[in-house]
């Protein structure tokens, strides 16, 4: 049951990834400013899915 909890986890936060990297790259010309907060974020959540390596 927890190793499904964890593939669960794990996808959401991929998937989470997944959506502010292509969110940052649509905003990219619009609002930079935006732009770099949520390639930050993204990086961030990159960081802890690979201290997590399910």
């Amino acid at each position: 049951m927890t190793t499904t909890k964890h593939i669960r986890f794990k996808e959401y936060l991929e998937r989470k990834h997944k959506r502010l990297i292509e969110e940052a790259y649509n905003i990219r010309y619009t609002d930079s400013s935006l732009s770099d907060v949520l390639t930050y974020e993204a990086l961030q959540l990159d960081q802890k899915l690979k201290f997590l390596q399910f």
